[in-house]
């Protein structure tokens, strides 16, 4: 069963979690392959198999231990990892103000015409969100 919030992951975790959703699942060997046919510094398969062992530990991945090389399933899904990252980058650097991260982001480097129009589609999406709500409190106005 995966957990409601995912433990943190350091950097070489994340990665082998990177693999295998784009895999689906693998082997330690397998991940080892694809680790180490794009890292500058490869890897040991010790290494591999003690960080997938650790991320099973914690509850980001499944093991298939019926079978020999033991085969890994994310039981996390990138969506739910990405959203809790960020929400947790917000709370610590912006004091839990998404939006003064989003003005950071265009202030820092100014979005394409296809930004745009995708940021303006998103926004009237939550003002006609906004617009169908009750209001609070019982009071109109």
């Amino acid at each position: 069963m995966p957990p409601e919030r995912v433990p943190d992951l350091g950097p070489l975790e994340f990665s082998l979690l990177s693999f295998l959703w784009q895999r689906g699942s693998a082997t330690a060997g397998e991940l080892l392959e694809d680790y180490n046919s794009r890292a500058e510094r490869p890897l040991a398969y010790t290494t591999v198999s003690t960080l997938l062992t650790r991320m099973a530990e914690k509850g980001v991945l499944e093991v298939d231990k019926g079978r020999q090389p033991y085969r890994f399933t994310p039981s996390v899904g990138r969506e739910q990892v990405l959203r809790q990252r960020v929400r947790d980058f917000v709370g610590t650097f912006f004091g839990g103000r998404m939006f003064d991260l989003a003005v950071r982001l265009v202030e820092d480097e100014p979005p394409t015409e296809e930004s745009i129009r995708r940021l303006e589609a998103v926004l009237e999406k939550h003002k006609a969100a906004r617009k169908r709500r009750p209001r609070k409190g019982g009071r109109g106005g």
